[in-house]
């Protein structure tokens, strides 16, 4: 098929995101930081929505959707499964009652891509217990999939941004680099850009794209039911603002300094970084469909890594939580490891 969907777009997956500034100030404008009543236990700012409804009964909500990563219509749908849902489940919540679709694509769009990306989304949805309730759907220039989640689960035992304590240890649970791998993904089919990728050997390129993907259309339910099992104080998921961005929020909300001395990314990423020019040894590049980043007691490490051996969760600690004001640093001289 002649129509490319990476091609239908100037942007890709979460990198369509507003940046990190532009959104805080856009929410301060319009004036959507105000009290938002008692029972709203969370709202602008944090993974999900939590409204609390009883002493033991919350009701999350979260909404997200992005252009393509990737030219495959099923795979595609896939990742925004597993982007949508995330925001959930990085709460340490496993229940979602629903969700409702939300697709656009333009008139010129074979009918049979919008198909398979509600195929791929659906699937996704299936395989993790979540019902697709309804949806809406849209003509649009850029193609776009996603869908808004309701969550269910106990307010007492969310886990929320913000709660990283001094002397915290860092864990995250997918390794960076998905920027640079689909940069790689796209260009390998243009062949007047393949002259960029000619010193890297094709196989290291295939299997950095296939681990790229892979992690991108991986559930982080196994995750949350994890999370269940140890007592964390802080995780958020690593996508459109970048490990360091969303490594931020939790810095700032939690009023402490998160130090990042490790950084574990995608096998042949950083060359990749280099050559496209992606800030990915700083933290900044953009993730989609990341993994978590937990903030968990050093005692209670073990546990933590336990629970999620015990469900096969790839894990690195990357870094860990001192005193301070909500500044992150990402050592010049961190580690880097290559998954």
């Amino acid at each position: 098929m002649s129509y490319r969907l990476t091609k239908a777009v100037p942007v890709h997956g979460c990198s369509c995101k507003l940046p990190q500034y532009q959104l805080g100030e856009l929410i301060n404008q319009a004036g959507l930081n105000v009290d938002l009543g008692e029972e709203v236990l969370a709202g602008p700012g944090e993974n999900s929505s939590v409204i609390q409804i009883t002493s033991n009964t919350a009701i999350l909500n979260t909404l997200d959707f992005f252009t393509p990563m990737v030219d495959e219509p099923e795979i595609q749908g896939r990742i925004a499964g597993s982007n949508v849902t995330s925001d959930i489940y990085t709460m340490a919540v496993t229940k979602i009652a629903s969700i409702l679709t939300i697709m656009a694509y333009p008139e010129n769009m074979p009918s049979e891509l919008a198909v398979g990306m509600l195929k791929g989304f659906g699937d996704f949805c299936r395989e993790t217990d979540t019902p697709i309730v309804g949806g809406h759907t849209i003509r649009n220039p850029w193609p776009i999939i996603g869908g808004a989640a309701t969550g269910i689960g106990d307010p007492k035992k969310i886990v929320y941004t913000k709660g990283a304590k001094p002397g915290d240890r860092l864990f995250l649970t997918k390794p960076i680099g998905i920027a640079p791998a689909m940069a790689a993904y796209r260009l390998r089919k243009e062949a007047q850009d393949r002259e960029l990728l000619k010193d890297i050997p094709d196989d290291l390129l295939e299997r950095t794209i296939n681990q790229a993907i892979t992690g991108m259309i991986t559930s982080n339910k196994s995750v949350a039911e994890a999370m269940q099992q140890v007592p964390v104080h802080a995780a958020t998921d690593v996508t459109g603002f970048g490990l360091k961005g969303h490594a931020t929020s939790m810095a700032e909300l939690s009023r402490v300094n998160i130090i990042i001395d490790k950084l574990w990314v995608i096998g042949g990423t950083p060359v990749l970084s280099e050559i496209f020019g992606y800030p990915l040894l700083s933290g900044e590049s953009k993730e989609t469909a990341g993994g978590i980043l937990i903030a968990i007691a050093k005692k209670d490490t073990d546990d933590l890594q336990s629970e999620l051996d015990k469900r096969k969760i790839r894990h690195v600690e990357v870094g860990y939580v001192t005193d301070g004001n909500g500044e992150v640093n990402i050592h010049k001289n961190a580690e880097v490891v290559e998954a």
